[in-house]
């Protein structure tokens, strides 16, 4: 489903990405974790093109595209193509405070897509229902608790029927005890087949959903293997290190 090849990228002097290589099946749920600063958060906004790569090959699902190109309409299409494809879950959840909840998830079908407003609605009162707020369907924002805010955020990603899902630390902005709602709407869709990336520091849930777990330092991908594999017997000592300060 995703497929990856040395992928760059740097701001100014500074590299973030040192050349990534990672192949992702079909249903395939991966957890990236790392320290501050280790590319994790940049590696994701990469693969949609929120950050244009210096270097290297992405592909998801048919839709490919190379580095360096020059920015033409058939660019500007190719990369269209590709983010209708990934549906992206940011830390801060992004969400347009003066529409509700509804108005938030239908606004992908009807400006992307095109689809028309019924249609929309319908889309939408499904997947709010779905992750659990279809009570919450005409609140705003600000009338919702982080966790009812980024399950809206979720329920947004999936409107375009996206073929993968990207979440980047979707927790790391809630309060503790709102974590765990916002992990089961992932965890469900986990069980549904969805091909997920989720950079996350939730060491138990990547224990309990994910197929295989990376650890990046440095703008490396240091260490990968199944969630039991790497944490309890991690072959890397930047992996060792890092578990243990995390424990």
């Amino acid at each position: 489903m995703i497929q990856v090849e040395n992928l760059k990228k740097a701001f100014g002097e500074n590299p973030v990405l040192r050349g990534i290589d990672l192949t992702v099946n079909k249903s395939e749920v991966v957890v990236i974790m790392g320290p501050s600063g280790s590319g994790k958060s940049t590696f994701l906004r990469c693969l949609n093109y929120l950050e244009e790569p210096n270097e290297g090959f992405i592909r998801i699902g048919p839709h490919e595209l190379h580095t360096g190109g020059k920015l033409d309409r058939k660019r500007k299409k190719e990369i269209r193509e590709l983010r209708k494809k990934t549906g992206f879950v940011f830390q801060s959840f992004n969400l347009f405070p003066n529409k509700t909840a509804m108005e938030n998830v239908m606004e992908g079908p009807l400006t992307i897509t095109g689809v028309q407003p019924d249609a929309a609605r319908k889309v939408a009162e499904t997947l709010l229902i779905k992750v659990g707020l279809g009570d919450r369907c005409d609140h705003y924002p600000s009338q919702l608790s982080g966790g009812q805010q980024q399950r809206v955020a979720i329920a947004r990603a999936l409107s375009l029927n996206p073929t993968v899902m990207l979440y980047d630390e979707p927790t790391s902005a809630l309060d503790p005890e709102l974590v765990r709602e916002v992990l089961q709407v992932i965890k469900e869709l986990a069980e549904e087949g969805m091909t997920m990336i989720i950079v996350t520091h939730e060491m138990n849930f990547a224990r309990e959903v994910a197929d295989r777990v990376i650890f990046m330092d440095d703008g490396y991908i240091v260490e990968q293997g199944h969630p039991k594999e790497l944490f309890d017997h991690p072959k890397e000592e930047r992996t060792k290190r890092f578990l243990t300060m995390t424990e």
